[in-house]
This record gives structure tokens, sequence and C-alpha cells, in this order.
């Protein structure tokens, strides 16, 4: 008796206009929504629960297996249009699903003029084909927010691969913030526009999305005292850790959290997106163990200097090699190398890509990490994610537009203090 109840929920086109132009003489407001829903998972009910919230009534438009198949390819839909029908109208905050073998949903709306139409985070209004529709009779469009890490497609990827599931309940940002530069020592509390250099780290980095807290990590009480002055957590590490990752792990050991990143504690205008941006991929890739960014390399200057860390990335965006070295070396066409002349062409086939030292691992990965010794390559290179490389760890590169700007001496200092006078 109860499941007849959920089958009436599903209506032929003719029979729902009928409901609907009832329901809008009663001052009901009608939300319409539309897709393939195949393996119905907690993304899709987190959803439709929003879209629900934005009206009265809830119409759910179900793409037929026919206009699934045109979509997505011969192998989906997994699950079949009558039992995705099915599963949708159980639902409590579904109030009716029709069925449409169209590749869009411009002829339900057309039929139905919903009040709301709903679409979820891979779309813009403005790249959204029937948002036109919606508006040339007065109704609404609203695209809500997506929900990272529940999708079909990598559900249906995890069960090809034979991949369980790791979801991402937390991620920590610690900013390793060692008093003692060689360079410029106590940099991390030097003034730049007021503030110190580690309170505009800090205080960018909370603005990430992804992250659900943010730890300084550092040896000295002057950089804790300075911290907590601002309001920001700081904990106290070893004072004789070789490098910020190891600080960086030392803090993370204590923690309960599934990523972590690694943020330079000497770069003031890092970006937020760009944290997001390197968190993002776990939530996606129960397999990744190790995140990192790069951007395009500028100009041929940026492509030369030993000091920009250059990395190549496989089809796949994972990491083949990191170099100071000019890398890739671009082989002048028909000619034989002798005597290899490293520039940057202009008719290059891709641009080369300026690593970003900013990383993100899954915690357990980096304690791991933490333990290795270091390798060959990286003692030659003096790049450290060559260790995870030579030891067989896959690193996912995402690319960004953010270029790092770092504080290394009194004069990058400098340079950024004018900088900002110069804007105003």
């Amino acid at each position: 008796m109860m499941l007849e109840g959920v089958r009436a929920k599903i209506k032929p086109l003719d029979e729902l206009v009928t409901i609907v132009g009832e329901l809008k003489r009663q001052g009901k407001r009608i939300v319409f929504t539309n897709g393939c829903f195949d393996l119905l998972h907690a993304g899709h009910a987190a959803y439709l629960a929003q879209a629900k919230s934005l009206g009265d009534v809830l119409i759910v438009g179900l793409n037929s297996d026919s206009s699934v198949q045109a979509l997505k390819g011969s192998e989906r839909p997994l699950v079949p249009q009558d039992d995705r029908a099915l599963l949708l109208a159980s639902l409590a905050f579904v109030d009716f699903v029709v069925l449409f073998d169209d590749l869009t949903p411009h002829r339900l709306i057309e039929a139905i003029k919903p009040d709301v139409h709903v679409k979820g985070g891979d779309y813009t209004e403005a790249d959204l084909p029937e948002a036109p529709l919606v508006r040339s009779y007065g109704g609404q469009v609203v695209i809500l927010p997506k929900v990272e890490g529940r999708s079909t497609t990598e559900l249906v990827q995890r069960i090809r691969k034979g991949v369980a599931a790791v979801p991402v309940r937390s991620a920590v940002g610690i900013i390793p913030a060692r008093y003692a530069s060689v360079r410029f020592p106590g940099k991390v509390l030097a003034l730049l526009w007021g503030k110190p250099i580690v309170q505009h780290v800090y205080e960018r980095s909370k603005q990430a999305k992804t992250l659900n807290d943010v730890i300084v990590a550092t040896d000295d009480e002057r950089v804790k005292l300075a911290v907590e002055s601002f309001g920001g957590k700081c904990v106290l590490t070893s004072p004789e850790h070789p490098s910020g990752t190891d600080r960086v792990a030392e803090v993370a050991r204590q923690l309960d959290c599934d990523v972590v990143v690694n943020i330079q504690g000497d770069e003031p205008l890092i970006s937020p997106e760009a944290i997001d941006a390197a968190v993002q991929p776990f939530f996606s890739d129960p397999t990744l163990k190790m995140t990192t960014l790069a951007t395009p390399i500028a100009d041929e200057g940026e492509y030369l200097n030993p000091n920009v860390v250059k990395v190549v990335v496989d089809r796949d965006g994972f990491a083949l090699y990191f170099s100071r070295s000019p890398l890739p070396f671009f082989r002048p066409k028909g000619k034989m190398v002798e005597v290899p002349q490293f520039s940057l062409p202009e008719d290059a086939p891709f641009h080369p890509l300026r690593h970003i030292g900013l990383y993100a691992y899954r915690r357990e990965f980096l304690l791991q990490f933490a333990q290795w010794a270091p390798t060959d390559l990286e003692r030659s290179e003096g790049l450290e994610q060559l260790r995870a490389l030579e030891h067989g760890v896959r690193i996912k590169v995402v690319i960004t537009p953010y270029r790092s700007v770092g504080v290394d001496t009194p004069e990058d200092l400098e340079r950024l203090e004018k900088s900002r006078c110069q804007e105003s």
C-alpha cells in the first residue's frame, strides 16, 4: 500500500500539467529540477532537499534510459528508468517525478512553467541552456552549490577500480613558521602593511572553504606570542626539525583529521582559492596521498631561472618529475643537438609549468613521508617532493592561475610594501 503511494508520484506530462495548474490556482510555488539521478546518493538527497526548500512543490524531471545513453554513453545508465523514478519518488521532499526522452528539459519547462528552476553547481546561469526560457515567462533560475565528493561518475570509477570510499571529514592547514631564517632572521614577524607576515598568511588561510582549522607551527616563543596576540592558534615544536614538512608532521601527529595542508609561512598573499584547489582532489579520489599546485610559466626568464622549480605531468595530471633545470627541453625542429641550449620557443606545443610549493597530504601518508630518509634525487635537486616520487608515490598536480609571492629577503619585503603604496 505504501509503495502504491510512492508510485502515484510518478506522472506522465499531460496529467502533471493539469495537477500543476490546480496547485498554482491554490497559490503554491512550483520548483522544478532535472537530471539522470543514476546511482542515487547522499549528494542527490542534499541537493533535492535544498531545492524543495525554495518552494511548496518539487517536481523532478528524470532522463529516460535512452536520453541518459545519449548524454553519458552506451554503458549508462546503471539503474533502469523505472527503478530510478521509484527511488526518487520515495524521497519525502520529492512531490512528483516525470520522465522525459529529450536531451534538455525545455519541453517540460514550457509545459509546467515552474516558478523556480534549480540546477547544480556544475552550471552557471550564463551557460544554462534553459535559463532564457525560464526568464521569458518570469520564472527564477537558482544554481545550488555542488556537494563535493559526491557524484555518480566518481562512484562508478571507484566501483570499477574496486576502491573503497574514504570520505574527507576534515582538513587542517598548518603554517610552519621558523624564526631563525638564514637570509632574513625573524621574517615571519616582520611587519607588512602594519601586520606580521605570519598574520597575513594565517588570516588568508582561514578564508579557505575546505579548511576546518588553521594552526601555526613554530620553534620560537616570540612567534607563538605574536600569533596568539592576534587570536590565532599556535603550537610549539622541536627546534631540531630539518624542514618545514617535519615541523608540520609533528603537529599533524597530534590531530584527528584526514588531510593536512602545508602552507608556507612567508607567503603573505597566499590565495584561499589556491588552498582549496589543493584540497579538492581528495574529495573525489580516495587513492590520493599527496597534491600540489603549478601554474603556466610566463616567460623565458622563469623557464631558465634555477630558483623557479619546474614540473612536468602526465595526461592524468600527476607529476612525472620536478627540477630546477629548464623542464622540458624543447629540441629545435630538424636539428641535431650537440650542446644543449635551453630556450622557450614561441611555438612551443604547450606551456611548461612552474611548481608552487604548497602541498596537501593524507595525514597518514604525511606521517609516513616524514619518517623516510632523504633520497638521492632529493639531495641532488634540493627538492623534498622528489622523495615521494622516488618511493613510487603519485603526486596530483593542480593547475591554477595563482602565482606565489614569497618573502625571502628584506628587499622582497620592501618591494611588497611599496607595491601597495603604488596601487593606492
